[in-house]
């Protein structure tokens, strides 16, 4: 039987799938909901000072939408995009601290874990909020440097316009962490150019771990009304991101280890994803869109889905994966020559392949492909659109 349990900055967790920052963790009975469908942690929606983000949530707006960037209009596909307009915590900070408190009992009754999130407009703010937050019993603590919708915002400068500089977010990172003893996350936009440098300065300036990352900002025109969805620019994300997500988690893990522990977010849909996030190199996976599409249920869907996995690939633990994917990466130099092979009994002639291959390798026969070889490179267009798995293999030479 798997053990899903993790220890993350020195806290405990039963499992490491976690509900994001979002609507789903929007007040307590929502985030009673996620503990209810076995979530091992929930991220509370960001409490915040800046009146114009709480307002920003009572007109949230968003949608689900297709392959072709539209509305999906009833099944969502696995790769869809949630496009959002949304804000923070509705609620003042004084009253926020009420669903947490609460929140936080009914986790400790649970063996959950309530994790605080913080959006001020100033360091003084920050430093306040922080306080408030340890002071209603939440074990760690994530700033959110990441949230799209403040850039799209004048005058307010939370969220992104702070993870977008670098020097501004380490000395709020300086600050909150002399303030309090509870250890804190920062939650990064992904909208930079090195996430490594900015997450080792993090790091120097006393957070104690990452979450990578936020959601992007992004436009979506409707083409047949020549307005934009939603009325303009907003945040967007979804299980398309998953591998851009996994990239800054990869390297992160790589220039850090475990002297930087990670939470990933932005592109986690279901369990085989939460898979590739730890082993990635994420210890908690938190997933938001596809609850806010199927509803709370999902997260005990993905809960059982990990758990089963390892049982049948024999992880003892979520350490036996963590960063294993990362520690097997190589780089571009280091690529091994690799010759396709055609199984000619398998082979259906469908010609597939022969459109896909650039290199003039593979070759029409008089009845089947061949590939011939010394024009092969090994790219693997023709394994990637054989249409019979097994027809065509990629061999080391």
């Amino acid at each position: 039987m798997a053990n899903l349990e993790i220890d993350f900055c020195g806290v405990n967790f039963k499992n490491p799938i976690a509900a994001a920052s979002a609507e789903p963790t929007l007040n307590a009975d929502n985030m009673k909901k996620c503990i209810d469908k076995g979530a091992g942690s929930v991220i509370a929606k960001t409490m915040t000072d800046s009146p114009a983000m709480r307002e920003l949530t009572t007109r949230a707006k968003w949608r689900f939408l297709n392959e072709k960037h539209e509305v999906c209009h009833g099944k969502v596909p696995r790769g869809f995009s949630l496009y959002s307009r949304s804000g923070l915590a509705i609620e003042q900070p004084k009253e926020f601290m009420k669903e947490i408190t609460e929140t936080v009992r009914y986790a400790e009754q649970n063996k959950s874990v309530v994790i605080g999130s913080i959006g001020s407009t100033d360091i003084d703010g920050w430093v306040e909020l922080a306080k408030q937050m340890e002071g209603g019993g939440v074990p760690l603590l994530e700033l959110n440097f990441g949230c799209p919708h403040p850039k799209l915002m004048p005058g307010v400068r939370t969220g992104m316009n702070v993870g977008q500089d670098f020097n501004y977010g380490c000395e709020i990172t300086a600050a909150v962490s002399k303030a309090v003893k509870v250890p804190i996350i920062i939650k990064v936009t992904p909208q930079v150019t090195d996430l490594v440098q900015f997450s080792g300065m993090l790091k120097d300036a006393g957070a104690a771990s990452v979450t990578l990352t936020n959601r992007f900002i992004g436009f979506v025109p409707d083409i047949e009304t020549g307005k934009p969805m939603i009325y303009g620019k907003a945040g967007v994300g979804g299980p398309w991101t998953k591998p851009l997500t996994l990239r800054w988690i990869n390297e992160v893990r790589k220039a850090f280890g475990d002297e930087l522990p990670i939470t990933g977010t932005n592109g986690a849909y279901d369990w085989r994803d939460v898979v590739s996030f730890i082993m990635s190199g994420a210890s908690i996976v938190q997933i938001c869109s596809a609850v806010m599409c199927y509803g709370y249920g999902w997260i005990e869907k993905q809960v059982d889905g990990l758990d089963k996995f390892m049982d049948e690939k024999g992880y003892k633990t979520i350490n036996d994966m963590l960063g294993i994917a990362t520690d097997a990466c190589i780089e571009y130099s280091e690529m091994p020559a690799e010759k396709a092979t055609v199984d000619e009994e398998m082979c259906v002639n469908c010609g597939m392949c022969l459109k896909a291959c650039f290199s003039e390798a593979m070759q029409q026969g008089e009845e089947k492909v061949f590939v011939k070889e010394e024009n092969c490179v090994g790219c693997g267009g023709c394994y990637s659109v054989c249409p019979v798995k097994g027809t065509i293999e990629m061999h080391q030479v």
